[in-house]
């Protein structure tokens, strides 16, 4: 099997594993391109706001304004919101100091965050001295209908910040499988969105290939999203950020919901963008150091569509303390199945009521079925029952992967390994083929 060998070690979740793969088995270990943290994050902060794309300067925008909420990712989203949320609210203070600030968690459709939690995310100091509220997708009393939304995409948005005078966004690009990337309007459908605007927004994607939508950020699901967004004045004001492979702030955009979304994403394609020349049989893929549970760390599998072969295997590798999902246990009564085999259940009434669920059935399943591929699973928070539930495979080592690999494809399987340490995929613009 050849004597030298490369150590690769792979984000999982908290802690980390190391792999050691033979070099002549591997393809390459792909990481974000080289990218920078920005040497003086205030400074850039302020600079941006002071120069926003599409917008007039963000205190020109805080003037006047009785109620402000800014809206924050929670921690499934790796983001210095701690580092930017002081200078922010600073500033609006300064022009604005009798405005009422509140700071929204974007959970989308994930579990509330402890105090603890919330003292991590937004800094002890702004966790005192300001009001944070926890989203909360399924309480009707905390949702406002927007009258006039299309019958069958009914929008329900968070109570609070419809009810805003400005509404603030803070969010990271990066490559994403339902809106193509995530950052500018995404915050709002679903980040504060009720449960069932959550499920048909990620259903409409359902019926293309992951490489049709991942990474287009011009895919049908974020134009709706940006239109619905804009014509009801959800969002006024963006910060979005490109991080490092260590989740700190390279670059930042301010402004306008799409364009300034844009640009970043400009910014963020020169690193999240990677072509590999050849595609691999296997390709072993870290669960990243901020996804908790399957449904946040499967996003670790969307993006080995781009680089796998036909009939390819995917390793991944995660502690996933919280399982297959905290808020949707209902995933392993159903396993992760194909488009059709999902649709058809909906169309026989059986999971009509719960497209997000359906939805994220179809986000994992359609990359297996498009590559026919199968998943090789380690983790702890996972059994090897619960692995079976989903259509998995289950591996009890690390140290068997290979073993397992050249049984299935011999002694010159060829394998892609993704460390995968900030949960940002990189994605391919030459997907295999």
């Amino acid at each position: 099997m050849g004597d030298k060998k490369k150590k690769v070690t792979f984000a999982y979740y908290k802690d980390t594993r190391e792999m050691e793969i033979p070099e002549q088995n591997l393809i390459d270990v792909l990481v974000p391109g080289q990218i920078h943290k920005t040497e003086n994050l205030k400074d850039c902060i302020e600079y941006n706001l002071d120069h926003p794309i599409g917008t007039p300067p963000f205190d020109e925008i805080c003037k006047g304004k009785k109620s402000i909420c800014v809206i924050v990712c929670d921690l499934t989203r790796p983001m210095q919101t701690d580092l930017i949320l002081p200078v922010v609210l600073s500033r609006i203070e300064k022009v604005n100091p009798e405005a009422r600030i509140r700071i929204l968690i974007a959970l989308g459709t994930h579990r509330p965050l402890t105090g603890d939690e919330i003292e991590f995310l937004c800094g002890k100091e702004v966790s005192e001295k300001y009001e944070i509220i926890n989203h909360e997708f399924h309480d009707p009393d905390a949702l406002k209908f927007i009258e006039g939304s299309r019958e069958e995409f009914p929008v329900y948005v968070n109570k609070i910040l419809y009810e805003s005078d400005l509404k603030i966004a803070v969010g990271t690009v990066k490559p994403h499988p339902i809106y193509g990337w995530s950052g500018g309007a995404k915050i709002i459908i679903p980040g504060v969105s009720g449960y069932e605007t959550t499920g048909l927004s990620h259903w409409n994607s359902c019926p293309y290939k992951g490489i049709e939508i991942m990474g287009q950020e011009e895919n049908p699901v974020r134009r709706e999203t940006e239109e619905i967004v804009e014509k009801e004045g959800l969002l006024d004001f963006i910060l979005n950020a490109v991080l490092t492979e260590e989740s700190e702030i390279a670059h930042i955009c301010c402004g306008h919901t799409v364009k300034a979304h844009r640009a970043c994403v400009d910014l963020a394609k020169k690193y999240y963008l990677k072509n590999v020349e050849e595609a691999a049989d296997a390709v072993i893929v870290g669960v990243g150091k901020w996804g908790p549970d399957l449904w946040v760390g499967s996003m670790s599998i969307y993006q080995t569509e781009f680089y796998l072969k036909e009939g390819g295997t995917i390793v991944l590798l995660g502690n996933l303390p919280e399982g297959v999902s905290p808020t949707h246990p209902e995933i392993l009564e159903w396993g992760y199945r194909p488009y059709h085999e999902v649709k058809d259940l909906i169309d026989k009434g059986i999971l009509c009521d719960d497209l997000t669920l359906a939805a994220h059935l179809v986000h994992v399943g359609r990359v297996l079925e498009y590559r026919k591929a199968k998943c090789i699973l380690r983790s702890e928070g996972i059994c090897a029952e619960e692995a079976e539930q989903l259509g998995f495979e289950y591996i009890e080592s690390i140290e068997q992967i290979m073993d397992r690999l050249y049984e299935q494809y011999g002694s010159n399987v060829r394998v892609l390994a993704i460390p995968g340490f900030n949960s940002t995929p990189v994605i391919s613009d030459c997907p295999a083929k």
